[in-house]
C-alpha cells in the first residue's frame, strides 16, 4: 500500500486548488481532512477546485469526504471543479452514480 501524503493546497485571487495523491482511504482521510477543513478558512474563497488526478486509488470513504465537501461548498455558495482522477478511479465515482451529480472537468 502507498502511503498517504498530505494534499497540496494553493490559494490565488479567491482560487483554492487541493491536489490529492496517491490513495484516498480511511488511512488518507487523516491527512486530508485537516487539509481540506484549512482550507476552507482562507478568506475571500470564490472558488474551490479539488484535483484528484494524481489519485491512484478511492474507496467509499474517500467518496464520502468528496460529497461532504461539496455540500459545504454548496450551503457556502462557493464554486466547485473537480479534475477527475484516472479512469480506472473515475468508474469509482461513475458505479456509484454521483459522477453526474458532482462538477467534474471534461476528461
Amino acid at each position: 500500500m502507498e502511503a498517504s501524503r498530505t494534499p497540496t493546497v494553493s490559494m490565488s485571487d479567491g482560487v483554492c486548488t487541493v491536489a490529492i495523491d496517491g490513495e484516498f482511504d480511511m488511512a488518507a482521510t487523516f491527512a486530508v481532512e485537516p487539509a481540506l477543513e484549512r482550507a476552507l478558512q482562507a478568506p475571500d474563497l470564490r472558488q474551490f477546485i479539488l484535483d484528484l488526478s494524481g489519485l491512484t486509488f478511492i474507496d467509499s470513504v474517500g467518496i464520502g469526504v468528496v460529497i461532504r465537501l461539496a455540500a459545504e461548498l454548496e450551503t457556502r455558495g462557493i464554486e466547485l471543479r473537480i479534475v477527475p482522477g484516472p479512469r480506472h478511479v473515475h468508474r469509482v465515482f461513475t458505479s456509484v452514480g454521483i459522477a453526474q451529480v458532482l462538477p467534474f472537468e471534461p476528461g
